[in-house]
C-alpha cells in the first residue's frame, strides 16, 4: 500500500512527520501551514456558531418585541376604558344635577314632580 499523506522535515531537528500537524512531534517547532489551516477551521467554527447565535438574537427581539407591543396595546385599552368610564361617570353626574336642579326649580315654583309625571 503506497503512502499518500505528505510528509515534511522540521527546520529545527531534521525530524520526519505528517504535514497536517501543526507541531512537529519531536521538538514542538510550529508548522505554519498547518497552524493556519488549524486556526481557519476555527475561525470558521466560531463564525458559524455566531451566525446561530445571531439568528437566536433576531428571534428573542421579535418574541420580545411582539411582548412588548400585546403590553402597550393592553395598556391603551385599559386607559381608554378608564376615560370613557370616567366621562360617562362625569356626564352621569352632571345629568343627575340637572335633574336636581330642574326639581328644585319646579318645587319653588309650586310644582310637584309627581304631578307632572301622573299628568303625562
Amino acid at each position: 500500500m503506497e503512502n499518500t499523506k505528505k510528509m515534511i522535515v522540521c527546520a529545527t531537528c531534521a525530524g520526519e512527520y505528517e504535514a497536517s500537524l501543526v507541531r512537529c512531534p519531536f521538538c514542538g517547532t510550529a508548522y505554519a501551514p498547518a497552524e493556519e489551516e488549524e486556526y481557519m477551521g476555527q475561525m470558521d467554527g466560531i463564525r458559524k456558531e455566531l451566525e446561530g447565535h445571531k439568528q437566536d438574537g433576531n428571534k428573542s427581539l421579535k418574541k420580545g418585541l411582539g411582548t412588548t407591543m400585546r403590553i402597550v396595546l393592553l395598556l391603551i385599552a385599559v386607559i381608554l376604558l378608564l376615560v370613557l368610564g370616567g366621562l360617562w361617570f362625569s356626564g352621569n353626574r352632571e345629568r343627575n344635577r340637572s335633574d336636581r336642579r330642574k326639581e328644585e326649580f319646579l318645587l319653588n315654583q309650586g310644582i310637584s314632580t309627581q304631578q307632572e309625571e301622573s299628568a303625562q
